[in-house]
């Protein structure tokens, strides 16, 4: 009978009362305490890394792009296997157990969890299922996954040479591309839970989110794998700014389809959301149009911390 491999959870800090909420179900995992590894990454992290036996990675000034604060806890790590977690992420009890019960295949070199907002609130679900629509059922598949809630063999992640640090956004898209143009596979495992308390419970909400999250990512890394997605050819086949903003509206109707799709035999209720879904898409896809009209932004007004892209934006 094989042991149990160590662990290694790297978790960026930017959100001090939200991390240690995620610290307290880490205390409560299945999985044997004297296996697991937990790293904070980031300024002012140390405190609450003294209280949970956690290590601290500080920095000088809170990492605006996730990959790098990532990149830092994983060069510290001594896991045999990686588990990123964002802060906002309440992880299930067995959820250490499942991520390493899904990385036991060999043919799956990273793999992700279904993530389900905290609150039932109507925005709140329609944030869910607008920005992570892809992983709230429970059907397991083969699928970019969403670093939120990813788990990676150490080795693997040292050979794809981990997160492009200069991406704000998508840096988990990137991420799993460069694994399958390696013949590597990605794998939604919704046996893995975590609980997203990520307090977005308006309109405005909402849709300022997508439009940040469109806006700040463009279609940088959907150009650099036309070949690895239908989707990504056809962004970057409208991607002229006078046909984009024309196009953006049947994409966002069909991105939202495919959402409630996936979705409606567990979550009928997604009829009553999907206006808003749709509306969230638009959003996102006009802040691509603005990428394409004035490329990255130096500056946005939406405060948003360290944390995943969110799912596709498509």
């Amino acid at each position: 009978m094989m042991s149990n491999p160590h662990v290694s959870i790297i978790i960026p800090f930017t959100r001090p009362a939200l991390s240690e909420n995620m610290l307290q179900k880490l205390q409560q995992q299945t999985y044997p305490s004297d296996l697991i590894e937990i790293i904070l990454v980031g300024a002012g992290s140390g405190p609450l890394a003294t209280r949970y036996g956690a290590k601290a990675l500080e920095t000088k000034y809170n990492i605006c792009y996730p990959g790098e604060a990532r990149n830092i806890g994983a060069h510290a790590a001594t896991g045999t296997y990686l588990l990123f977690l964002d802060d906002d992420c309440e992880p299930a009890p067995d959820w250490i157990a499942q991520n390493v019960a899904a990385l036991t295949d060999p043919d799956i070199k990273a793999v992700g969890g279904q993530i389900v907002g905290k609150s039932n609130a109507f925005f709140s679900r329609c944030v869910d299922f607008s920005r992570f629509g892809f992983y709230q059922n429970n059907q397991a598949r083969e699928t970019i996954i969403c670093s939120a809630s990813m788990g990676v063999p150490a080795q693997i992640f040292k050979e794809v040479k981990g997160f492009n640090e200069t991406l704000r956004s998508e840096e988990d898209i990137d991420f799993c591309f460069r694994l399958l143009e390696k013949g590597y596979k990605t794998l939604y495992q919704p046996a893995i839970k975590v609980t997203h308390d990520h307090r977005r419970t308006t309109f405005k909400a909402l849709v300022s989110y997508s439009y940040f999250y469109g806006r700040v990512s463009g279609l940088y890394v959907k150009r650099l794998y036309l070949n690895l997605s239908s989707r990504n050819k056809l962004l970057t086949f409208v991607q002229h700014p006078i046909l984009y903003p024309i196009m953006m509206f049947p994409i966002s109707l069909g991105a939202t389809l495919n959402i409630i799709r996936l979705n409606i035999r567990e979550y009928p209720a997604i009829l009553l959301y999907a206006p808003f879904i749709y509306l969230s898409k638009v959003a996102s896809h006009a802040g691509i149009w603005q990428w394409l009209l004035h490329g990255f932004p130096t500056q946005v007004s939406q405060t948003v911390h360290v944390e995943n892209s969110s799912g596709e934006t498509v």
